[in-house]
């Protein structure tokens, strides 16, 4: 049974800070196809879910400058746990960039008039890695990992100088390079399309490559980008696996 005294709903306010940094942070939940108001009430859901079914200690606040020491503490580890696993997502967001500027679709984010910097096929991307890990059970995942990560790493008891900051150097590196190795056969693709082009410009100067050249670069993009879906997909399935548990070592419950 909960008793709503001072010290519990101040707790239920930390772990709602550590909870709604992690949603805020992770592309998931957090995407701009969301709303501000969506990420908060999951949020709290999550927090109560949380609360109920894991044995948790009322924090004792004595000041006020206590609790706000408390709450940096939780939305730092919130914030750190959800980047963890926004890299994740990155590395097929910078495919989907990637993809789309080098077959030439750099111009369909004026379809995307609320994130004029964001195109399509990042969008589709992204969209393509959250349902690839809700297939894997990946939110079940997420969601034990942040329930055990109260035992592993109590409300307050964060320490940020702990971290070792190469950990998140090796995981940007791995998501960049991750992300160009998914873009590499529509980068091989249109890097022969562009030298074919070229050699046609050279003997056939009458030909307005330009012209012809655009049209074929998004043909030929897109067809590759489609072929190699499915080589895509198991290429993400197999690296969402090993990062998942990765994720939930960093947390404290693997």
């Amino acid at each position: 049974m909960i008793v709503l005294d001072t010290n519990n709903l101040l707790t239920v306010l930390l772990l709602f800070m550590r909870v709604f940094s992690f949603i805020v942070m992770v592309p998931l939940f957090g995407t701009f196809f969301l709303p501000n108001f969506v990420r908060a009430y999951l949020a709290f859901a999550i927090s109560l879910s949380i609360l109920v079914f894991s044995d948790i200690q009322p924090v004792e606040v004595s000041s006020f400058i206590t609790f706000i020491n408390l709450a940096l503490h939780e939305l730092a580890f919130g914030f750190l746990s959800g980047f963890f696993l926004r890299l994740l997502f990155d590395a097929v967001f910078v495919a989907g960039e990637i993809i789309a500027v080098n077959a030439g679709l750099g111009f369909l984010t004026m379809f995307l008039p609320q994130q004029p910097q964001t195109t399509v096929l990042a969008g589709f991307s992204t969209l393509l890695a959250s349902t690839l890990f809700l297939s894997l059970g990946g939110a079940e995942a997420v969601y034990v990992g942040l329930a055990k990560s109260i035992e592993s790493v109590p409300i307050g008891s964060f320490d940020i100088y702990a971290l070792n900051g190469k950990v998140f150097l090796k995981l940007f590196y791995d998501s960049f390079s991750t992300g160009v190795k998914i873009a590499l056969p529509v980068l091989i693709a249109a890097l022969l399309t562009n030298v074919i082009l070229a050699v046609i410009n050279r003997f056939i100067p009458q030909i307005n490559v330009f012209m012809v050249g655009l049209p074929l670069q998004v043909m030929v993009g897109l067809a590759v980008f489609m072929l190699s879906l499915p080589v895509i997909g198991i290429v993400l399935i197999s690296h969402m696996r090993g990062y998942i548990m990765d994720f939930l070592k960093f947390v404290g419950s693997g």
